[in-house]
């Protein structure tokens, strides 16, 4: 039913953002003060209302989710790609004059909000649309779309139609890999629907997070190749990485061998070495 449809801002946090408890002690956002943050968000509540389609319902994530209690903050965390997927729109506010769509592709959370929502507009600090694209849906705008698909390394068509299942392990995780968070266990957490994962999102875990994240991807998918890098590694698992950076390189995948060409190959190299000196490189 159009009435529950409901709209998603996608903003960059700005110091002391407005809590769920902020806006139920005055009970409306339109009788908020005047200061930037607070117009922020009364300005996104006006542009869905005011949308062609009028939407009645809009979701931000500073002040729509009890941060206070843990067991609703971490259900939260988790169903957070089904609630972009599943919205009418995504708006995303680009508040510093200067920003342009790489830029605000470096914060973490945004690599799953872009995905997933099916339809999203952007808007400059001053609430105007994001190169004056009047396309309804600016992941079907060329020029948005190929500047997106360009600060993401990606084909165009995974910009408007991703399903987590379309691309391979590695590649997400080299999407995920330039990406930042103030808090860092929100690297792994942002993650979470990409990935199809069903970790219990937990703070104060530091990087132990990204550890139970990448574990389970190699639970549930056996892609072994998590395991393939090389750089500093998590205290907890040493066969982990402290950071995602290490995965920014596209993996090597060398040409498919036919099976004589394999075998000169390795008559090759055994002409080369000697048993002891293959031995001793060995051990």
């Amino acid at each position: 039913m159009k009435y529950f449809k409901w709209v998603m801002f996608l903003h960059m946090w700005e110091g002391k953002e407005l809590t769920l408890k902020d806006v139920n002690l005055i009970n409306s956002v339109w009788k908020l003060d005047k200061s930037p943050l607070n117009e922020k968000l009364r300005q996104f509540c006006t542009m869905a209302h005011d949308s062609e389609d009028g939407y009645q319902w809009a979701w931000s994530d500073t002040c729509c989710i009890d941060k206070d209690t843990s067991a609703i903050l971490s259900q939260s965390l988790i169903s957070m790609y089904t609630w972009y997927e599943e919205a009418a729109e995504t708006l995303v506010y680009l508040a510093d004059p200067m920003d342009d769509l790489r830029r605000w592709m470096t914060r973490a959370w945004t690599l799953q909000e872009l995905l997933a929502s099916k339809v999203v507009r952007f808007y400059n600090h001053d609430w105007k649309l994001y190169l004056n694209d009047a396309h309804a849906n600016h992941k079907e705008s060329p020029a948005i779309k190929q500047e997106l698909a360009k600060a993401m390394g990606v084909a165009p068509g995974t910009i408007t139609s991703f399903q987590p299942e379309d691309l391979g392990v590695r590649e997400k995780l080299r999407l995920a890999s330039t990406r930042n968070a103030t808090v860092g266990e929100d690297v792994a957490y942002s993650l979470i629907g990409i990935f199809s994962s069903d970790i219990l999102p937990r703070y104060r875990l530091g990087k132990t997070a990204l550890g139970h994240l990448l574990e389970n991807i190699i639970a549930r998918t056996g892609d072994v190749t998590v395991v393939a890098w090389t750089g500093q590694s998590l205290p907890y698992n040493s066969a982990l990485p402290a950071s995602l950076t290490v995965y920014s390189q596209i993996q090597y995948s060398p040409p498919p061998m036919e099976a004589n060409e394999l075998d000169t190959c390795v008559e090759q190299l055994r002409n080369q070495w000697s048993l002891q000196d293959a031995l001793a490189f060995y051990y």
